[in-house]
C-alpha cells in the first residue's frame, strides 16, 4: 500500500501500512469508543460502537476493521454517528447487567442513552446462574455481552489453549466451554488472561466475589 496522509477530525495523519482507522485515530489522540476491541483480540467489527463516517461512503464503517488509506476524510463524531452508538448502547444495556462495567455506563451517559425506551429489560441471560466450577474465578453470563475478548485471549491472542468457544444462539450466546464442561475438565490452565481482558465483570476473581458478598 502506498504511504500518504488522511484526515481524521481535521488532523492530517500519515498512514502506516496495515493500520486501521482506529489505530490511526488513537495515534493522534482522537479517541473512538469501543467495546469488543482489544489489542490482543482478533475480533473485528463485532459491536459496531466504533463506527465512523468516511467521506464518499454511503454508510458508517467500523474503525477497528477498516484499513486506513491515503486521501480518506474521516469524522468520528456527528449526529448520525451518535445516533448509531446510542442505539447500540441501549440494546446492550437492555440485555446485559452492566453494574460492574463503569466504562460502558459512562458511555451510556455520554450518548444520552435511554434503554427503557425499548421496553422492559430482556431476561434471557439473567436467568443463568453464576458458575463457580473452579477455585479461581466465577463466570456470570448475566454480565456478558459476548465481546469475545476471553475467547481470543484463551486462543490465538495470548494463551493458545482454546478452552472457550461460543455456545447458544441469539441472546443466549455466551463464551462457554466445549460441550459446556466444567473448566477443570477442559484445556484451561487458569492463567487468568480471560479475567484480565473481560470488560464487564462477567469473569471475576472468586476472592472479589466473596468479599463483595461479605459486604452485603
Amino acid at each position: 500500500m502506498r504511504r500518504g496522509p488522511l484526515v481524521i477530525d481535521g488532523y492530517l495523519v500519515e498512514v502506516e501500512p496495515g493500520e486501521t482507522l482506529l489505530e490511526a485515530a488513537r495515534r493522534v489522540g482522537v479517541e473512538i469508543p469501543t467495546l469488543c476491541h482489544h489489542e490482543r483480540s482478533g475480533t473485528r467489527g463485532l459491536c459496531r460502537l466504533c463506527v465512523v463516517e468516511v467521506e464518499g461512503s454511503s454508510r458508517p464503517v467500523p474503525a477497528c476493521a477498516t484499513e486506513a488509506a491515503p486521501g480518506m476524510v474521516v469524522r468520528t463524531e456527528s449526529e448520525r454517528i451518535a445516533a448509531v452508538r446510542r442505539v447500540v448502547l441501549e440494546l446492550l444495556a437492555l440485555e446485559t447487567d452492566l453494574s460492574l462495567d463503569a466504562d460502558t455506563q459512562a458511555l451510556l451517559e455520554r450518548y444520552h442513552a435511554r434503554p427503557e425506551r425499548w421496553g422492559a429489560p430482556l431476561a434471557a441471560r439473567r436467568k443463568r446462574e453464576a458458575i463457580e466450577d473452579n477455585p479461581f474465578f466465577v463466570r456470570d453470563y448475566a454480565k456478558c455481552y459476548t465481546c469475545r475478548r476471553c475467547i481470543d485471549a484463551c486462543g490465538d491472542g495470548v494463551q493458545g489453549v482454546w478452552a472457550y468457544s461460543t455456545l447458544g444462539r441469539g441472546l443466549e450466546t455466551v463464551p462457554g466451554t466445549p460441550l459446556d464442561l466444567p473448566l477443570p475438565e477442559t484445556s484451561c490452565v487458569f492463567c487468568g488472561n480471560c479475567v484480565q481482558v473481560c470488560p464487564t465483570g462477567a469473569l471475576t476473581p472468586l476472592q472479589e466475589v466473596l468479599l463483595s458478598e461479605g459486604e452485603r
